[in-house]
This record gives C-alpha cells, structure tokens and sequence, in this order.
C-alpha cells in the first residue's frame, strides 16, 4: 500500500513581499490625500478645550487645590499649584499635569477676562494675538477666574468661543463670537 501525501502549500516570500508593497502604497495614497489630521477643526478643538477646562475645574475640587490652565496660540497646559486649600497662591512653583497642543488647522485668536454670554461680543478680537498667554483660575470650591476664548479656522469661516463662568467654573463652547 502506498500512502500519497499532500503537499501543503502556503504563502511564498515574494507573494507576502507583493501584499506588503500594495498595502504601503494604498496607506501613501491615503495620507496623501487626507493631510489635514483628523478632529483639527476648529469645532473639535473648542470641544477638546472644554473637556481639558471640565478636567481642570473637578481636579481642582478633587484634591483642594487651585489649578491653572494657561492658554497660548498652540497650547492649553494645566497645571497644579503645590498647597491645598482657599488661600491664593503666592510665588511659588506649577507642577505641570498636562498639555494639550492646538492642531495646525485652527487659531487660537485671543482670549479674555470678559464673559461672553451673547453674539456678538464687544470683545471678540479682531486681529489674532500671536504673543498669547492667558491663565484661566480654578478655586478648590469650583469658581473660577472665568473669561472667553476665541478660536477659528485659519479662513476664519468658522468662529468658536469658550465661555468660563466665574461663580461655577463651568465651560462651554459657543457657536460665532
């Protein structure tokens, strides 16, 4: 009796090696067209500022202590000042918790100690402020030194702001200045 055996047969090298190359120039096509990283819109990015002002503020309520959230053209960095409770810090050093970076399809254009509740607003910039350092405030009680950013598109067909109330500390985004 003779047993025939089969050959098993699998992928080649060169084979894995076609698959590989098809899958890179799809990915170089892809990237290509789409260079724009996704969520830079200027939408998105006052939504993520919310978030990181949100966070702020229960951090600061969390563990009792005053939080800083400054605001420049490109970033939002938070920061923790060293010493619990009410009392207002004094010189003395930030320990840095996080930062968030702006992406390149947005501008930060300005940002103030006004509240700005209603469109439009006496305030809204009308030149982007490129020297832009801004410190946003949290109590351990929730309040806030509160104030309003304002972001756009580069075209600027899209205006956002973020509103920061002063007695709750609560931030929301707003459609136009």
């Amino acid at each position: 009796m003779m047993i025939h055996r089969r050959s098993q047969r699998g992928f080649t090298l060169i084979e894995m090696m076609i698959v590989v190359a098809i899958i890179a120039i799809l990915s170089a096509i892809m990237f290509g067209i789409n260079s724009q990283t996704y969520g830079a819109g200027a939408n998105n990015t006052s939504d993520q500022i919310v978030s990181s002002l949100n966070l702020c503020k229960m951090r600061a309520v969390s563990t009792r202590r005053w939080h800083r959230c400054e605001i420049t053209p490109n970033t939002l960095t938070t920061m923790q000042w060293q010493t619990p409770g009410m009392a207002v810090p004094a010189a003395g050093v930030w320990s840095v918790v996080s930062t968030l970076q702006i992406g390149n399809g947005v501008a930060m254009w300005d940002a103030n100690a006004t509240v700005c509740i209603a469109t439009p607003c006496a305030a809204a910039p009308a030149a982007a402020n490129a020297g832009l350092v801004f410190d946003l405030d949290f109590r351990p009680d929730g309040s806030s030194t509160g104030g309003t950013i304002y972001i756009s598109d580069p075209g600027q067909a899209k205006k956002y702001r973020v509103v920061v109330y002063k007695a709750t500390g609560s931030s929301y985004a707003r459609n136009s200045w």
